[in-house]
């Protein structure tokens, strides 16, 4: 009788401990996630540019230049090889991106390192233009926040 109660509590613990496993998953990369860098939108002459730290050996890969809320299924990405990062600065020409007074728009673009790492570095940045300056707004968690990889 004793041998089939312990037999019984360790079944029950057994079955308790593997539930919760696979109710909430195993603890690791897939279970969390991350935010994109961002940084500040700025005018310097025509250009429109972003300043980026540690930029050393990164190569921009990817641009999307949208409104703010366009659907996901409208919005305009392209792969870039006629960007480059210059003096900590990735800038665009009035032909690349001119944003219109007073519009929202998210830029998201991804850096690659063309060094020996297999490191790819995501940036989100907001920018408005307001009486003719450049300059940056909140982005909302939606916008800057990932799920998964």
């Amino acid at each position: 009788m004793v041998k089939y109660f312990i037999l019984k509590k360790t079944v029950a613990i057994s079955t308790l401990l593997m539930s919760s496993i696979f109710l909430t998953g195993c603890p690791g990369v897939g279970d969390r996630g991350w935010h994109d860098e961002t940084t500040e939108a700025l005018r310097k002459g025509h250009e429109i540019c972003f300043p980026i730290k540690k930029s050393k050996g990164y190569i921009p890969t990817y641009l999307a230049i949208n409104v703010r809320d366009t659907p996901r299924t409208e919005q305009k990405n392209r792969i870039v090889g006629d960007v480059e990062i210059s003096n900590g600065m990735l800038c665009l020409s009035p032909d690349e991106f001119s944003p219109a007074e007073g519009k929202e728009y998210v830029v998201k673009f991804i850096l690659k390192n063309g060094g020996d790492f297999d490191s790819i570095r995501s940036f989100v940045v907001a920018v408005k233009v307001v009486n003719g300056n450049v300059g940056s707004f909140h982005l909302q968690d939606s916008e800057i926040a990932r799920g998964y990889q």
